[in-house]
């Protein structure tokens, strides 16, 4: 904290990251990012939740004191991770002495989709914390504290064991045995704890939902996250992004860097976008090619930016007044790019507000709320309906998914709730279905298109007939 450059980074940081707060009522989207608030906020509730392998027991541990204070305290929460991925960033580039190093902060919050999912009950931000915290430590020489740390990465997210395999690479490199056992650390102790739960010591593998061979969600193509990237950094950072990739390998081959940009975060960087674009190009292991996920690599992108500013500004530019205005240029341009019109900005009404199918949600609900109709069960698999009427999503008396195995309980005073994404992608349920069955009493048709997901929003109601 003697460092007044990082104290400004902070300060500036906490001021735009207030600002947004205030402003904007947005969640990140409307499924995942909510899912995992929940499973923080009743984790208390009901205890395995603390052991669900999709909610990742890691982040609902930390999140779910956050989480008992609305949604508005998990974005709380995701701001001060990422506030905290900052500071371990511009430590690391401090670090290994990196010139204009203050600039990971604007590589990391002027990335349009960075800064938009902190401001969501999402996972990746607590993974890019724990990668940077873990890679600074490593460049610390701290071995056993990064080892232990780091082998929580899969509770956080699973591509922590891609990015385990690198890490492990690393220190035989290093030959730094004794300190492979110990990224097996996280696997012990959670293989431990949720033993009480499961009876099973290797649920941490058995219980893992991405182990399948297939994707409800179909497959895309090969190159979808490197040509997406763009759209996650933004024009400016995506340019000195590969400007500075180019710089490592040009500078790997040449054997002039260290070891730990050559593997951390060059190799680190390839075997993630390499993992998910073949998940993606393959229908593996339920890939739905949301380029989301690379918001958990963002401390290792922005150090490589780092490079492409540095190999532009200080190694090819010789004269000190063009370095100097194309420095200014490039600052300037980083810093107004996410308020232009460039689909690759920040859209705030798309990216920072509530989705038109949540504004729906609330209509519905307060229909139902008007018409008494909240006394009996409810079935729906739109986890925002669980938000707004304050339902706990996990209680068995009060909510169940809408399935068909589940309707076969159903009972006189209960109600369904159908929408036309969770319910038919989800849930494979067909609104026919529904009409042949039980009586329709509210249709909710939002008549324009979602910004989002590219479709006509319905939310149908039914009661037992």
């Amino acid at each position: 904290m003697k460092d007044k450059t990082l104290l400004s980074i902070v300060f500036i940081y906490i001021i735009i990251a207030t600002a947004t707060l205030i402003n904007f009522d947005g969640t990140g989207d409307a499924g995942d990012s909510v899912m995992h608030y929940l499973f923080a906020k009743y984790a208390p509730i009901h205890l395995e939740l603390y052991f669900n392998h999709w909610a990742k027991p890691i982040y609902v541990l930390f999140a779910s004191p956050f989480a008992q204070f609305d949604f508005i305290g998990i974005k709380v929460f995701n701001v001060i991770v990422f506030g905290l991925t900052i500071v371990f960033t511009y430590k690391t580039a401090k670090a290994i002495d990196l010139k204009n190093k203050a600039l990971t902060f604007l590589f990391l919050i002027g990335a349009p989709l960075y800064f938009t999912l902190t401001f969501s009950g999402l996972t990746e931000p607590l993974f890019a914390l724990f990668l940077s915290i873990g890679f600074y430590w490593i460049i610390k020489e701290r071995f056993i504290g990064a080892a232990l740390l780091l082998s929580f990465l899969p509770f956080i997210r699973s591509e922590g064991l891609i990015l385990l395999a690198i890490i492990g690479f690393y220190f035989l490199l290093k030959k730094q045995w004794k300190i492979l056992p110990m990224l097996l650390f996280g696997h012990i102790v959670y293989s431990i704890a949720g033993y009480f739960i499961y009876n099973d010591l290797l649920w941490v593998f058995t219980k893992i939902p991405y182990n399948n061979l297939g994707s409800p969600y179909g497959k895309g193509e090969l190159f979808h996250f490197i040509e997406r990237l763009i759209y996650v950094l933004g024009v400016p950072i995506y340019i000195l992004f590969w400007l500075g990739f180019i710089s490592i390998v040009w500078k790997t081959i040449k054997n002039k860097l260290i070891l730990e940009i050559k593997t951390l975060y060059l190799l680190g960087f390839i075997s993630f976008i390499v993992a998910h674009s073949l998940f993606w190009y393959l229908g593996i292991f339920n890939s739905m090619g949301l380029i989301r996920v690379l918001v958990a690599i963002s401390p290792i992108t922005a150090i490589i930016s780092l490079f492409g500013f540095n190999f532009l500004t200080e190694e090819l530019i010789q004269s000190h007044k063009a370095k100097r205005l194309v420095q200014s240029l490039l600052i300037t341009y980083t810093i107004v790019f996410p308020f232009t019109s460039n689909p690759a900005a920040i859209n705030p009404k798309k990216d920072l507000e509530l989705w038109g199918e949540q504004k729906s949600v609330i209509e519905v609900s307060d229909f139902l709320k008007k018409e008494g109709k909240l006394n009996g069960k409810l079935f729906y698999s739109h986890p925002y309906i669980s938000e707004v009427l304050k339902i706990d999503h996990f209680d068995s008396k009060r909510h169940s998914e809408i399935n068909s195995f589940n309707l076969s309980n159903i009972q006189k005073g209960d109600v369904i709730i159908w929408e036309n994404w969770f319910a038919v992608v989800e849930q494979n349920l067909s609104l026919e279905t529904l009409k042949n069955d039980y009586r329709l009493i509210k249709t909710h048709e939002n008549i324009s298109i979602d910004p989002i997901k590219g479709r006509e929003i319905i939310f149908s109601v039914f009661e037992v007939k």
